[in-house]
């Protein structure tokens, strides 16, 4: 795994530097949660204790690193939470995920520097497993060994993430990006559900792929659409950043809820999409001119189907084999961790990859070792029988651990496991997926599987009972329809009402039918009569309203938490990152000599500069030609700023056209000078000298002279947030202001954020029916 670079001390010692800063009270919380999400370090349901996910490209791990993850997870996960909501210290689990990560969960701040530099030390990197990143880059489970794949698309997985980790366009997006590599059309990596899904494939005896975009799931899934039917191995990076550079242009970062690449396709339509897509291609074609392709990916000529084998060996194209490990909902213990670890050193190999079906393989296994790697699993607990079979059900961490779970999904996949000991052994299921979510967000991936069950809650006799809606006959591969949704049923009744659903599949199938053929053709009415014996009973309540692995009546109490703050920082954080990426382009044009394009992007780079120095004076102007106008009236007392922003602006003024190379070259500097500032004024961890930007606003009088009053009327989020606390900046502790918000967006999140910075919300109070008024007690500094 030496040829690929992913994990950086620099990163360990900058989240050791943020942790310090936060814990001496130089960091606010505000600053320091998208920075610690940034390291994949994510908060819990329960307080005082942390998720921290390890991010793995293509799944690939060595026995040696998983030894590491074990000893780091006996050593700082289980931690109790400090809000009381345990008595008893958590199980330690390393916890497998749906994009082949592995994550710990009840860890305490305190100990995440220490786990994190024992995973740098092995190459492991959290970088930008969580956050507005692109999160881990995944791949089919038999990548490299699978007898029907093109080639070893995880070479392609590793070297895409490894290119666009820590890149300047990937670390401020409205929202997560996701991307996916398939060996063959079988497409088990499921690019139908990706903002990006490659497809390996051949065509007139090119080697190359097809592409997917803009698919995606959560509340509202839409299955992805074709961009390319064919792109060559070296145009990969460039047809990702092309459409990187979409989302991150038109993904909508005032609405995080429809922030993602799937509401721009539904925006723009299929042929806008597309036609944008290649106006940004086009926008960075000459930089990526001397990409290559990947020798290293072993493309081949397909030489058989994908395997299944009932005990979970199967015959990969090379000779050897390949081992798929049965796991229970994902987890491993630190013992078993070890297990596997030494499982693989048995077989002989050093490949081991975890799934996306929250499974491990152990591949490259010469026939005569696979019984000895057999043994050490079956001593630590583990099976390999019927691997990736109907009884692996995929469950999201559910309200074990997700500030957003409503239901158990992980106490659901434990009800239904005894279940399905028969049918797992039946034929006619083989290959059949059961995936569980505990919401709506389908972070199990309800709305890809077979049978998928999605959390809710609803009301029966006047009482919230836990419920899971059904979706039926789902699939993710690319061109491929999502499931179909069903009537609810209470979560006490969902495992009885699935196996239900199953049965009558297996007895009311045509020939080869598939899933979703079968409830197509039995239609919504069929499904409705199989679960109408499940429906929940009004007298029976009480009996419905404990959730599975539940020992307290059924609540939907969650931490929900304002949004606003962490959308003005992403605000600031995303002007500079493009900056950042405006200014790479601009180095890679002039190191061709494409003056024009080069002077271009650095104008636009200057434009998002001024951008984020403007964030401090409450300033967001919709038209490009009004930024620089704004900075020169709110900034005029900056030295620092305006000597670079004079410097800026003479420099593009000074560009000869007869001779742009001079001229250009000189604004590459000045605009580096300058964002090297904005940089320093915004850094996450900021230096013990450097200055602190703060806006020059005059003072208002104190409370006794009269309550401030601030019209927000018209202003959207979150500059509504960020005026509100640029005028409290200029009050002293206990004084008054009255803010005027309008209704929706506005009114539901500027005052919790307020609150979460420790001010106090006197009154709210609505004054028509599109205005409220709230008024804020300035309780804490801003």
């Amino acid at each position: 795994m030496s040829e690929f670079d992913f994990a950086h001390t620099s990163d360990v010692d900058e989240f050791d530097a943020g942790y310090k800063a936060f814990k001496a009270g130089t960091m606010s919380e505000e600053r320091f949660t998208p920075f610690r999400l940034q390291m994949g370090v994510y908060g819990q349901r329960q307080e005082g204790v942390q998720m921290v996910r390890v991010k793995l490209p293509g799944g690939n791990l060595t026995p040696d690193q998983l030894d590491v993850i074990g000893d780091c997870v006996a050593d700082y996960a289980g931690r109790l939470p400090t809000d009381g909501t345990l008595s008893v210290a958590p199980e330690k689990f390393a916890h497998v995920t749906t994009r082949q990560d592995i994550q710990a969960n009840f860890v305490s701040l305190d100990d995440v520097p220490a786990f994190l530099r024992r995973l740098d030390a092995a190459g492991l990197t959290t970088r930008e497993a969580c956050g507005n990143t692109i999160r881990n880059v995944s791949t089919c489970f038999l990548a490299g060994s699978c007898p029907a794949e093109h080639a070893d698309v995880s070479v392609h997985a590793r070297r895409f993430a490894e290119y666009f980790l820590r890149h300047p366009l990937a670390q401020q997006f409205p929202r997560k990006f996701k991307v996916n590599f398939s060996g063959c059309a079988t497409d088990c990596g499921l690019g139908g559900m990706h903002d990006i899904g490659f497809i390996a494939t051949e065509q007139n005896g090119v080697k190359g792929f097809k592409v997917w975009a803009a698919g995606g799931l959560s509340s509202q899934p839409m299955s992805a659409l074709l961009l390319e039917e064919f792109i060559e191995e070296s145009q990969i990076l460039l047809v990702g950043e092309a459409l990187m550079r979409m989302h991150f242009k038109f993904s909508d970062r005032k609405r995080r809820a429809r922030a993602r690449m799937k509401y721009v396709a539904q925006k723009l339509g299929a042929e806008g999409f597309i036609e944008e897509y290649r106006k940004q291609r086009a926008v960075i074609e000459s930089t990526h001119a001397d990409d290559a392709g990947y020798p290293e990916a072993n493309w081949r000529t397909p030489t058989g189907a994908l395997p299944h084998s009932d005990s979970g060996v199967v015959d990969q194209h090379n000779g050897q084999q390949a081992i798929l490990l049965n796991l229970f909902r994902g987890d491993l213990t630190p013992a078993q961790c070890h297990a596997v670890a030494n499982a693989a050193r048995a077989a002989g190999t050093e490949s081991l990859r975890v799934t996306t079906e929250q499974g491990v393989v152990i591949a490259d296994v010469d026939a005569a070792n696979v019984a000895a790697a057999q043994k050490v699993l079956n001593d630590a607990g583990l099976s390999t029988d019927y691997a990736r079979g109907i009884a692996d059900v995929v469950a999201c961490p559910g309200t074990e651990t997700c500030r957003l779970g409503i239901t158990s999904s992980r106490g659901l996949a434990e009800a239904l496991q005894p279940m399905m000991a028969d049918l797992k052994k039946d034929p006619t299921l083989a290959g059949i997926t059961v995936k569980a979510s505990g919401c709506q967000h389908s972070c199990g991936r309800h709305h890809i599987a077979d049978l998928g069950f999605h959390g809710m809650a609803k009301k029966v006799a006047g009482q919230a009972v836990p419920h899971y809606q059904l979706h039926v006959g789902g699939s993710g591969v690319g061109g491929s329809p999502l499931a179909f949704a069903t009537d609810p049923v209470p979560a006490k009744y969902a495992p009885e009402a699935g196996i239900a659903v199953l049965n009558a599949y297996k007895d009311g199938r045509d020939a080869d039918e598939s899933v979703h053929d079968w409830a197509s053709r039995i239609g919504k009415d069929g499904i409705a009569a199989i679960l109408a014996p499940f429906a929940a009973d009004a007298g029976e309540v009480e009996g419905l309203i404990y959730d599975w692995s539940e020992n307290e009546a059924f609540n939907t109490k969650g931490n929900k938490k304002g949004e606003c703050a962490g959308a003005v920082l992403s605000m600031s954080d995303a002007l500079i990152s493009e900056a950042e990426y405006e200014l790479l382009l601009a180095r890679a044009h002039t190191d061709a000599m494409f003056w024009a394009e080069a002077a271009t992007a650095l104008r636009r780079s200057a434009i998002s500069t001024a951008r984020a120095f403007l964030v401090a004076y409450g300033e967001a102007p919709e038209d490009d030609a009004l930024v620089f106008g704004l900075l020169m009236g709110n900034a005029t007392s900056d030295a620092e700023v305006m000597t670079g922003f004079n410097a800026v602006q003479s420099a593009l003024m000074n560009i000869d056209l007869g001779n742009p190379g001079p001229g250009v070259t000189s604004l590459k500097r000045v605009q580096s000078d300058w964002l090297a500032l904005a940089q320093v004024r915004f850094a996450a961890v900021p230096a013990d000298d450097a200055p602190v930007q703060e806006a020059v606003v005059e003072p208002e009088p104190a409370v006794a002279a009269g309550m401030v009053e601030l019209d927000l009327s018209g202003v959207a989020c979150p500059m509504n947030f960020v005026k509100t606390k640029i005028k409290l900046s200029t009050m002293p502790v206990g004084a008054q202001l009255a803010v005027i918000l309008d209704d929706g967006a506005p009114i539901n999140n500027v005052p919790l954020s307020l609150e979460e910075q420790g001010q106090k919300i006197l009154v709210k109070e609505k004054l028509s029916a599109t205005q409220w008024r709230i008024v804020v007690e300035k309780s804490s500094q801003i």
